[in-house]
């Protein structure tokens, strides 16, 4: 009788025990995010990109080659006209808030 008191303790301790753990774990577990780490080497990438469109152009007949120059000249060209174009958009907007502003400061002050 004796022996199965102690085997019903100790499999009541045991029981405590995993369950201490397994809260305890839980917490743990909540409280760390994990974040799956997922390496990207973009160098390798855009060589390969490169390397495929060198390809691709060296293919081309002389023709072909100018056209795809003067397209690529063209395209640079038309970009840098758009981000010029934003630039002074905001470069006019800021002067007229400017004088806006200033517009303002001399009429309330001259009305106080």
């Amino acid at each position: 009788m004796s022996s199965e008191r102690d085997l019903q303790s100790k499999l009541e301790d045991m029981e405590a025990e995993l369950n201490q753990k397994t809260v305890s774990d839980s917490q743990e577990f909540s409280t760390k995010t994990v974040i799956p780490q997922i390496e990207v080497d973009p160098s390798t990438r855009f060589k390969g990109w490169i390397d495929h469109g060198n390809g691709w152009f060296s293919t081309l007949p002389k023709a072909g080659k100018a056209a795809v120059v003067i397209g690529g000249v063209w395209l640079g060209f038309s970009i840098l006209g758009a981000v010029l174009h934003v630039v002074s958009s905001v470069v006019s907007i800021a002067v007229v808030g400017l004088v806006v502003y200033i517009g303002y400061r001399i009429f309330n002050n001259s009305s106080n």
